[in-house]
């Protein structure tokens, strides 16, 4: 009897103190986007069956459930979610899959770039907020270009690694003042 009394007793406590705790699920998100990213759809379909029978989706929902969404609900801030976000947009027949992320002064914003289904290249921007200085990396196949962009004196300057990128012998360009 006492067993009963107590697993109703934590029952009641549970229903009590998650009331209204849905929450981002956000660690099921991004185990949700890691089987997403496998590009072979019969090797995806393959990877999501791993993820049931080696209850991967389901032990990610319910840590998201019992521990994170449970601090979202009393904090506000789910600590798996914090400082990230994906979005994509379409321009001129190419798609750009965006995921920003924010770590204390730090900005990353990634950007791969589709035409159709053929990946064209990725763009990764590391932006220090409070300097204001970022540096950028472009991929592009094999080949891959750094910029790096500073304030100076009032205007920004920009460098990149590759010669000749800014015009014939000109490695720095001031683009605003």
């Amino acid at each position: 009897m006492k067993r009963v009394t107590a697993a109703l007793l934590a029952m009641v406590v549970a229903m009590v103190s998650l009331q209204g705790c849905y929450g981002k699920m956000a660690l099921t998100k991004k185990v949700y986007q890691v089987n997403g990213q496998v590009s072979d759809k019969f090797l995806r379909s393959l990877v999501t069956w791993a993820f049931i029978i080696v209850p991967v989706y389901q032990i990610s929902a319910l840590v998201d459930f019992v521990v994170f969404n449970t601090i979202e609900f009393w904090s506000g801030h789910n600590p798996v979610a914090q400082g990230e976000k994906d979005f994509q947009y379409s321009e001129n027949g190419d798609t750009f899959k965006v995921h920003a992320q924010k770590s204390g002064d730090m900005l990353r914003y990634t950007f791969n770039r589709y035409h159709g289904d053929t990946y064209l290249d990725t763009l990764t921007i590391d932006w220090n907020v409070k300097s204001g200085n970022s540096v950028a990396l472009l991929r592009q196949g094999n080949n891959a270009t750094q910029f790096q962009a500073m304030k100076v004196n009032g205007s920004v300057q920009v460098t990149s690694s590759e010669p000749g990128t800014f015009g014939p012998g000109r490695q720095m360009a001031a683009l605003y003042q």
